[in-house]
Order: C-alpha cells, then sequence, then structure tokens
C-alpha cells in the first residue's frame, strides 16, 4: 500500500519526523500524497533546520536564514499556535547531516510536548557499512549507545541499539510511535527488513504503534 495509507493518520495531527535515512523525502512524500487525497490545510515546518520544500497547497514555514538557505524553528509559542490552524503538521524535528546513522545529544531530537505522534526514519541500507565519519553524525554518541568501535561493521543489533536504547531515536518521542524502515526495494532488503522489525517487535513488545517497512522513493509500504 501506499506510505500514508499505511500510516492511517488521523486528522487532526502534529507528526515529529525523526531520524535519518529519508526524513525530508518521507515529509514530502506524506504531504503530498495526503493533500492529493483529501481537502485539507497542511503545515510543514522544522524544530531544527531543513530546506524549504516546495509542496503545491501545502505551507511550509520557518525563519529563513539566508546565509544557509535553511529554514530554522519559528519561536515554540507561535509554532504552537500554529499547530491549531492546520488538519496535519509534519515537523522536522531532528538532524542528520544528510548521514544515514546517528547519536543523540541530550537535547535532541526536538519534539514538542503537543505532537500527536513521532515518526522515526531508519534507512535498511546502513547495515554492514563500516562505523565511520562519514556515515555517522555524532560519533561519540552513536558508539556509546551501539557499543561499536570506530571503524566496525554496524550490525542489525547496533542499528537496533540506536533505534531502541533509552538515549536513542526515540528518548523524547512524543504521542504514538511509528517506525519507518526506508530503502527496502529488493528482495533482499525486504528480507532484512522484515527481520530486523521482527526482532524489535519481540524484544520491545507495545512500544510502537507501528512497525513499518518500505521505500519512500516508490511510495510502497508494509507493517510487520
Amino acid at each position: 500500500m501506499q506510505i500514508v495509507e499505511a500510516l492511517a493518520l488521523p486528522v487532526p495531527c502534529v507528526v515529529a519526523v525523526v531520524g535519518c535515512g529519508g526524513k525530508t523525502s518521507f515529509i514530502e512524500r506524506v504531504a503530498t500524497s495526503f493533500r492529493g487525497k483529501r481537502d485539507k490545510k497542511i503545515l510543514i515546518s522544522p524544530t531544527t533546520k531543513m530546506y524549504p520544500l516546495n509542496v503545491e497547497g501545502v505551507d511550509c514555514l520557518g525563519v529563513l536564514n539566508s546565509a544557509t538557505g535553511k529554514l530554522e524553528a519559528l519561536p515554540e509559542d507561535h509554532l504552537a499556535d500554529l499547530t491549531s490552524r492546520y488538519d496535519m503538521t509534519l515537523l522536522e524535528a531532528d538532524g542528520s547531516q544528510g548521514l544515514p546513522l546517528k547519536g543523540w545529544r541530550e537535547d535532541e531530537p526536538v519534539v514538542p510536548r503537543y505532537c500527536t505522534h513521532t515518526i522515526g526514519i531508519v534507512t535498511i541500507n546502513a547495515l554492514g557499512r563500516p562505523a565511520t565519519r562519514d556515515v555517522v553524525f555524532r560519533m561519540p554518541e552513536f558508539l556509546s549507545l551501539t557499543g561499536l568501535h570506530e571503524g566496525e561493521i554496524v550490525t542489525a543489533e547496533a542499528q537496533e541499539a540506536m533505534v531502541c536504547a533509552p538515549y536513542g531515536m526515540f528518548k523524547n518521542g512524543v504521542g504514538r510511535l511509528f517506525l519507518f524502515l526506508n530503502q527496502v526495494e529488493d528482495e533482499q532488503t525486504f528480507r532484512l527488513a522484515q527481520g530486523f522489525l521482527a526482532n524489535i517487535k519481540k524484544k520491545d513488545p507495545g512500544r510502537f504503534a507501528r512497525l513499518l517497512y518500505g521505500s519512500v522513493h516508490q511510495d510502497v509500504c508494509w507493517e510487520v
């Protein structure tokens, strides 16, 4: 099914998107699909920083930094007031500098208290890669989370720790928690994704409202 169908987000909703491996593309896909299916008001905004998105019929708002070309977070009270005027708000609430793996500082991710959902994005293509600085953002925090040493191969267990550890991706999560495993686009990654998410479901039952895998690029999604 399509991603927006698998998410089955209610109206109204305020969704924080965190993680690494396709957050901005995910937000753009959901906004485009939701707008195409329903005549609803949609807002995209960062709580950290993001490049502006141009989605027809969707407002993308923030404080423009002319030096970087990025939108930065609106004042918290102003953003909270804005969200009440929209049927769906999609917040880019994390940053990874385009890298597929990350560790989190104490103040990250930046998820507002009024969010109804927190959706974490990870990529299956991080598995099997070495934990080097061109792959990992915030290396010390990532190594502390996963128990790896710099340069070691990223295993499914290490990536699972990045997602599920107490100080990992969802440590500041608010509302219902969804996990989306991205870039599942062939038979091999399909099998890897099923096993990865089935293991999380077994070890941490009840934590996630939905465990999903698929491809933002292809707009396909399945649920474990």
